[in-house]
């Protein structure tokens, strides 16, 4: 319970020393009773169950509660106990009340500290992420109303380590980027390296790895409490396990390891990664390594951390015990369901088919499972980016109506001595608000189909990292390893390719080109039709020239580029055509073209799935275009292809 409270002690103490430089002034003698009360509720000597109830009583004694100051330090202090007390169902009783009581809008300290203190109870008790991020977010703009660059540069960090544990790593490593100047003015260095922490986690995930390791030696070098060191050695450590060297990786988790003041939870991490970098470094290992962190974390009911135990089991049985290996990346798999945790699953999925490879269940899993994640991850950032946006608007309009009050109050006390005055006054103010409403609805279409195209370009970036493997590289190598044990071939063969097919899942993300969509983006798209295309396949393209390139957005040259190479792709595996015939004509509003090929065809009521082009006309959708095929076995196929230029 400490660890949850620590945050919200040090508000309170804070929140404590601004009131005691006020003078309260009890209105009766009911009043005198209060204030007595309250001093007791903040008694650190008493239990907090005895200051809870100290709580009720001053509240219970306050008259004239809506001019008096010490009313809403109550109801915080009464929040905050419950929240320690562990009485969630009463604390949101008191959460609707504070945040709806007119006495305590104007009150910024207590909007910040109640915001912040529900925002920790979503975020570290019932863990629901979305709510956790409102509410930071509110109690952010409260506490930058007092420019408070501590509190500030605190809750911004808390803010993009739920992005980044969400899935948006972009979004969340601009949040914390944002976090700290606050961070550095507030001089909190333990926060702040917190922040370095969890911005070069950002980069671990995103690959970019001596990146992740400058920021760790940061957020090293600045933490003054052992244990967060620790920690921060341990994320270090996996890093230099992304980078295979495993010998780095062990001398720091020794060191790390040795830490008393560690929690069990922290302990078990780091016993586990060290047993995992001296077996990667051929060290010798037993089992009993790896079983005692499992133990701790059982003991804990820390299900992400069993998911690293069992995951790490399941590499460590692999070559010399399949079906052990294979029973602990099951229970990998189970457990991520449980816990909604895909990456694990993916992570098992692959191991798995190195296991089983001619699984096609646990293929179409795996490719299933990417394509949800996919959806998911650019679903987190557009959520997390909206409530951000939304949250903005909705603080400039508090902000602007607090001005229109003060200059209505302003105007009234005017209207005694200039009464001729007030009409030209109101109408100046009406056209004013419905020039700023009028601007405000332009200002939010443009932002809107802005946002859109931007969404979609951010899409496709994302989508580069996945697509081409799966259809090409390594669909094609899983279809040889298929054929090699099928004809029974040597056994150096089917390892050899099952070598280079691991090399080429571990390179996945790195390996990928993105489209050129600049003013070599035409020979771009004819070299990769070239490539895609067999040798012995004729290829008449007609109309390009005629095509303005360079005024199509990237949108639009990104779709074309991808859509034609699924069905070059799809031509490739499958037609063995030896003609292909492409047309392009630009129209108004969108560029069309037309392709055709003399070869077998498909029946299009059932192919579409095998031959990837669900998944081209899903793209297409996305993008707002169309495209439409006509086929039927053995006579050829043909599709025309519309995408609007944005």
């Amino acid at each position: 319970m400490f660890y949850r409270t620590l945050p919200l002690l040090i508000a309170l103490m804070l929140f404590s020393c601004n009131g005691n430089k006020k003078k309260l002034k009890p209105h009766n003698a009911n009043n005198d009773s209060a204030f007595i009360y309250s001093k007791k509720a903040a008694d650190n000597a008493l239990s907090y169950e005895e200051r809870l109830d100290f709580s009720h009583k001053a509240l219970n004694a306050l008259d004239f509660k809506n001019n008096d100051s010490l009313y809403a330090q109550m109801l915080y202090q009464k929040s905050w106990l419950e929240y320690v007390l562990g009485q969630y169902d009463s604390l949101k009783v008191s959460d609707r009340i504070i945040t709806s009581e007119n006495a305590i809008k104007d009150n910024s300290r207590i909007l910040a500290l109640q915001h912040y203190l529900m925002a920790y109870y979503f975020d570290k008790v019932v863990q629901i992420p979305d709510s956790a991020f409102k509410r930071y977010n509110t109690s952010r703009f409260y506490y930058k109303k007092l420019n408070d660059s501590v509190w500030v540069g605190s809750i911004l960090n808390s803010m993009g380590a739920i992005q980044k544990n969400q899935g948006d790593i972009f979004g969340g490593k601009e949040t914390l980027t944002e976090a700290i100047p606050y961070l550095i003015a507030g001089k909190n260095e333990d926060n702040l390296a917190s922040a370095y922490n969890n911005i070069a986690t950002s980069h671990r995930k995103l690959y970019n790895y001596q990146d992740a390791i400058n920021y760790y030696l940061k957020a090293i070098a600045l933490a003054s409490v052992q244990k967060d060191i620790s920690v921060y050695k341990n994320n270090l450590a996996a890093t230099y396990l992304d980078l295979k060297e495993f010998e780095k990786a062990q001398a720091i988790l020794e060191d790390a390891v040795k830490d008393s003041t560690l929690t069990v939870n922290d302990q078990a991490r780091i016993q586990d990664n060290l047993a995992y970098a001296k077996w990667l470094s051929g060290k010798s290992v037993t089992v009993e390594d790896f079983l005692e962190p499992l133990a701790l974390r059982k003991d804990l009911g820390d299900k992400r951390g069993l998911l690293a135990s069992y995951t790490h089991l399941g590499e460590f049985y692999k070559n010399q015990n399949s079906q052990l290996a294979l029973r602990y990346l099951d229970t990998v798999i189970q457990i991520s369901k449980v816990i909604e945790a895909p990456r694990a699953e993916q992570d098992a999925l692959e191991f798995l088919m190195q296991l089983n490879p001619n699984s096609v269940q646990l293929r179409d899993r795996y490719i299933n499972l990417e394509d949800s994640l996919y959806q998911q991850e650019l679903k987190v950032k557009t959520q997390f980016a909206k409530y951000k946006y939304d949250d903005e608007v909705k603080q400039e309009a508090i902000l602007s109506l607090e001005k229109e009050n003060a200059e209505a109050e302003l105007e009234a006390i005017r209207e005694r001595n200039y009464r001729y005055w007030l009409l030209g006054s109101l109408l100046i103010l009406i056209a004013s608000t419905l020039a700023g409403i009028y601007a405000y609805q332009q200002r939010f279409k443009r932002l809107k189909a802005q946002n859109r195209a931007d969404r979609l370009e951010a899409s496709y970036t994302t989508e580069a990292s996945f697509s081409q493997r799966l259809h090409d590289d390594f669909g094609a190598g899983l279809h040889h390893l298929m054929l090699l044990v099928q004809s029974k071939a040597e056994s150096d063969k089917v390892l050899d390719e099952l070598d280079a097919l691991y090399q080429q899942s571990r390179d996945f993300s790195r390996e990928i080109k993105a489209v050129d969509t600049g003013e070599n983006f035409k020979e771009a798209l004819l070299d990769m039709l070239n490539l895609y295309k067999p040798e012995a396949t004729r290829l008449l393209i007609s109309g390009s020239k005629e095509i303005s390139w360079q005024s199509l957005s990237n949108v639009t040259k990104i779709t074309l580029y991808k859509v034609l190479r699924e069905l070059f792709i799809n031509m490739n595996k499958h037609s063995k055509a030896s003609l292909v015939t492409l047309i392009f004509r630009q129209q108004t509003d969108a560029l069309e073209v037309r392709y055709s090929d003399n070869g077998v065809g498909i029946t299009t009521a059932k192919g579409f799935e095998k031959n990837g082009l669900l998944i081209t006309e899903k793209r297409m959708e996305a993008a707002g275009g169309s495209i439409n095929f006509e086929s039927d076995q053995g006579e050829g196929f043909k599709s025309v292809i519309s995408i609007p230029n944005y």
